[in-house]
């Protein structure tokens, strides 16, 4: 019986231990900020589960959604940003810690198109940073 009652308490705080933004219960939003200069902006985003269509953002708009991570914690959103002078696909979430730790603040990424690339909040640094540069079109 005393085994039994170690493996629970084991178990409980492995449980405990799962970090709260890849919580079931939490909800996660992302926001594609188009800071384009006087450039439209495509965007067209998925996961496995859900294709979110293609978007066309006017300068200075954003497109965002809310979802919950799956309950695999395996949740991946990528999205494929189209302008005049560029393209990128690259993955806007995923439930991977380090991902997360330099993307992504608490309950959010917020990811903003801007001339010379894709650039992330970084919550640690209070400000936007360079995340990727665009692919040539």
């Amino acid at each position: 019986m005393e085994w039994l009652m170690v493996s629970y308490l084991v178990l409980l705080v492995a449980v405990c231990q799962v970090p709260i933004t890849n919580s079931l219960l939490n909800h996660f939003t992302e926001h594609i900020i188009n800071n384009l200069n006087n450039s439209t902006l495509e965007v067209h985003c998925k996961s496995k589960d859900d294709d979110l269509g293609l978007r066309r953002l006017a300068a200075q708009t954003e497109f965002n959604w809310t979802f919950r991570v799956n309950f695999w914690s395996t949740t991946l959103f990528f999205c494929d940003l189209r302008w005049a002078s560029g393209h990128k696909v690259c993955d806007v979430y995923c439930t991977d810690d380090q991902f997360l730790h330099k993307y992504c603040a608490y309950d959010f990424c917020r990811w903003s198109a801007r001339d010379d690339g894709i650039y992330a909040f970084s919550e640690k640094k209070k400000r936007y940073v360079l995340a990727h540069k665009w692919d040539p079109k």
